[in-house]
């Protein structure tokens, strides 16, 4: 059989990952197949999903639902397409991503998993296309030919998947710097906490939960939750506002645990009011504990100028080498117009690693 004759159809999500539901082993190829990718993009695991983790992240909720398409020779599954659909908000939008085994590649298949994914999201009434390229930098390249975005903030080379992207007719709107940060250094986190609280002033204290926020807290959770989908860089992309309040924020910290990842959660109480007016996110999954993401970080606009970004950073870090000390790196990603954040995390000891570029299409109605 030839690439010609792959066939693309639906994958369907399991409901276990047991050898007695039929769906197990598809779905388990076409992890491995995503993190195949990942591997030979990046050089390493660290963002290896084990299946399980991905299942539940298929797994539909009230947020979001994904689709995944498959591409299958024979036996053998040779190519995967993914589709994000939000169901609060953004309705009108979709999140793709397409992968294609090595061996399967430049005869059309990626071509073929896209139309196909696309047709997906068109059929349920999505019209903003969103994708995303990972671009890692790599010491001692030459230098050649770059994409720059329709904010003229960064770039990212123009390989082979920011042409398949543009190929497509997507614009690329923001590039990200993805940055990273050894936590064997030694350093002691305690001091910089220290050193940042002393500026940001006694109107802030800090507050930490680890799984589940506080019931009393809940409520102003959900708001900077809210506000992290507005306030932070987003050039062009055609998103909106999210809806948060505390039942989304539970259904959220379900959707952790049933991943199999712990959060960390520091965030700053103003004093005179009672009200958080920050807060920063770390996940570690605990199929891969060495590694840990940078999710969240975000000071509501009336409380800026203190150096609470600092903080809150310096405090999250502090408690991940106490409560996971198996940690030892995280990484972090960056609209590359934040030049305030980056400082920041520049200041922590991040050190840039790696671009993405966040690609959009918009689909002619009708």
């Amino acid at each position: 059989m030839t690439l010609d004759s792959a066939v693309i159809a639906p994958l369907p999500i399991p409901v276990s990952l047991e050898s007695t539901d039929p769906a197990a082993a598809d779905f388990i190829a076409a992890v491995e197949l995503l993190n195949g990718t990942l591997r030979e993009t990046w050089g390493n695991d660290d963002f290896r999903d084990a299946p399980q983790t991905l299942l539940a992240g298929f797994r539909p909720s009230s947020m979001r639902r994904r689709i995944l398409l498959g591409a299958r020779i024979g036996g053998e599954l040779v190519g995967v397409a993914t589709l994000k659909l939000p169901m609060l908000d953004n309705i009108h939008s979709a999140w793709v991503h397409v992968a294609v085994a090595p061996g399967a590649r430049r005869a059309g298949l990626g071509s073929r998993l896209y139309a196909a994914v696309e047709q997906a999201a068109l059929a349920d009434g999505r019209r903003t296309l969103l994708g995303e390229t990972d671009h890692p930098v790599r010491p001692g390249a030459d230098s050649g030919p770059v994409v720059a975005p329709e904010s003229g903030i960064g770039t990212i080379p123009a390989d082979s998947a920011a042409r398949f992207a543009a190929d497509r007719n997507f614009d690329l709107e923001q590039v990200e710097r993805i940055s990273l940060l050894d936590l064997t250094d030694g350093v002691d986190w305690r001091e910089k906490l220290a050193s940042a609280a002393a500026a940001a002033g006694t109107d802030y204290v800090l507050e930490f939960w680890q799984g589940a926020c506080p019931e009393h807290l809940v409520d102003d959770y959900a708001l900077l939750r809210q506000k992290m989908s507005t306030d932070a860089p987003m050039a062009g992309l055609d998103v909106e506002e999210e809806r948060w309040d505390a039942g989304r924020v539970r259904e959220g910290e379900a959707k952790v645990r049933d991943m199999d990842a712990e959060e960390l959660v520091s965030a700053v109480r103003h004093v005179p009011s009672g009200q958080l007016a920050g807060h920063t996110v770390l996940m570690v999954f605990n199929s891969n504990p060495v590694v840990a993401f940078q999710d969240d970080t975000l000071v509501l606009k009336q409380h800026r100028g203190h150096g609470l970004g600092r903080v809150l950073k310096a405090a999250n870090l502090m408690r991940l080498r106490r409560e996971l000390p198996d940690a030892a790196r995280v990484w972090t990603w960056n609209a590359a117009e934040n030049v305030h954040m980056l400082a920041i995390n520049e200041e922590l000891g991040f050190e840039p690693v790696g671009y993405s570029g966040e690609w959009q299409k918009i689909l002619p109605e009708g």
